[in-house]
């Protein structure tokens, strides 16, 4: 058993299908089985009629996965989103932003590890989305992850590896993993990465495997932007707000959802009142210095909203100035019944 597990997947697959299979206790298969039934893990083979089509087409497939939670969201249309484990507040904001809108239509696929893969997940974790580990499916890493990895089941997510359980986390488990995050989604996201990155790693097995790869660009000046910004140079698509996410996605455009965030009404109410440097915003809110910036990269993105030297310029948009404008015109009209009626002493 030991020498033919040593050879490839591919080999392994090609051993099983000529009927070379080394003798199997099939006792204790069994017992294997039925304690891996009772930690609630699913195991699927290559062979098995729910192991994802789309799997087979990436190098070296995985001969088996094992699977905890809704194993429904392996048939669904999916993205995958990585990048850096160091990630700045740039990087976070608009993971966690993209994600959810994502999550409206496709499964959000990452790898559970520090950074960008983790706030892809909580992006996505109310519509489900899918975490694939480099260590034994019973052991979430990093540590730091457990929270999230209970949240994703809890939130009927779906958890899966092909490392048996027990099995620890080591650094050449991380790039297996992440063809299978690639052979999972339909298309592949950089959010945020360095020069050598093994998010770039990733990028590169999507395009050798003709999967559309995008990335989000960033500050020219910062190391973790110059992977993303080199993947751009070198022909993946930009995404450079979230109207263009929606376009290249075919999510539906809801023209009122920058109206029904209060927090972005009160910033540009900051803004167009003189109070335009940050610092400022955050006064004139009283709002946390991450939720405004969080805000403000996001509105900036949509080209609502322009940064100078620390000076902020709101640009303008019609429904906003409609909905304000009404606002101020049915506080005036008020205003001038309240007064009659004094006058009249109707009140």
């Amino acid at each position: 058993m030991k020498e033919f597990l040593k050879e490839s997947n591919k080999n392994i697959i090609k051993n099983i299908k000529n009927n070379k299979i080394p003798f199997i206790d099939k006792k204790q298969l069994s017992l294997y089985l039925d304690s891996l039934k009772e930690k609630n893990i699913k195991v699927i083979t290559y062979f098995d009629d729910e192991y994802p089509e789309k799997l087979k087409r990436i190098y070296n497939p995985p001969v088996l996965l094992y699977i905890k939670g809704n194993i429904e969201l392996l048939k669904k249309r999916a993205i995958g989103i990585v990048g850096s484990r160091k990630c700045t507040s740039y990087g976070k904001n608009i993971t966690l932003s993209f994600s959810e809108i994502l999550s409206k239509e496709y499964v959000i696929i990452s790898g559970m590890a520090y950074g960008i893969d983790s706030y892809a997940h909580k992006g996505a974790i109310n519509n489900g989305t899918i975490a694939v580990l480099g260590s034994g499916i019973d052991i979430p890493y990093p540590v730091s992850n457990t929270n999230l990895y209970y949240e994703i089941l809890k939130h009927n997510g779906c958890i899966i590896s092909e490392y048996a359980p027990g099995t620890p986390a080591q650094p050449f488990r991380f790039p297996e993993r992440n063809r299978i995050i690639v052979g999972l989604s339909e298309s592949i996201i950089v959010m945020e990465a360095a020069k050598k990155s093994g998010s770039l790693i990733t990028a590169r097995l999507a395009a050798e495997s003709g999967i559309d790869v995008y990335a989000v660009p960033g500050d020219i000046n910062k190391k973790s932007s110059e992977g993303t910004n080199n993947l751009i140079y070198n022909g993946a698509t930009p995404i450079i707000s979230e109207k263009h996410l929606k376009d290249l996605f075919n999510i539906k455009q809801d023209k009122n959802i920058k109206l029904k965030s209060s927090i972005d009404i009160k910033i540009v109410s900051a803004i167009t009142n003189g109070y335009d440097s940050f610092e400022k915003i955050i006064y004139y809110t009283n709002e946390s210095p991450s939720i405004i910036l969080q805000r403000l990269t996001i509105l900036i993105m949509e080209n609502l909203i322009v940064e100078n030297n620390g000076t902020y310029y709101y640009k303008g948009d019609d429904d906003y100035e409609k909905d304000i404008i009404f606002y101020y015109f049915f506080i005036d009209i008020y205003t001038t019944f309240l007064f009659f009626a004094k006058q009249a002493g109707t009140l």
